[in-house]
């Protein structure tokens, strides 16, 4: 019963920090070594529960883990979002910087 106890506590920690995640990446700017950290923790977690999953599988089965992993692809839909706006932004602000520099040539 203890393990279950720790998993279900772990499962808490995950899902907060989850909520972290996510409002560190709703913001308008994005510090994305503070996402890195936050991330690693999430995988070291995530590690722990998998371990104690194996150890016992039926937790696996739980409406909390199923809810989790619902909450995880949320998570992880919201970083290609954000990874994609970024790479549009990175694109327009090397187009910039190329007309600056045709405009220099010019200077």
């Amino acid at each position: 019963m203890h393990l279950e106890d720790d998993f279900y506590t772990k499962l808490q920690n995950l899902c907060d920090l989850d909520q972290v995640i996510i409002g560190r990446l709703t913001l308008p700017d994005i510090n994305a070594e503070e996402i890195a950290q936050l991330v690693d923790n999430r995988e070291q977690l995530l590690l722990g529960l998998l371990s104690m999953i194996e150890t016992v599988p039926s937790l696996a089965n739980s409406e909390r883990w199923q809810a989790a992993v619902q909450q995880t692809q949320q998570v992880v839909k919201l970083m290609q979002e954000q990874t994609t706006l970024l790479g549009q932004s990175l694109h327009k602000y090397r187009h910039g910087n190329k007309s600056v520099q045709q405009y220099k040539k010019f200077l």
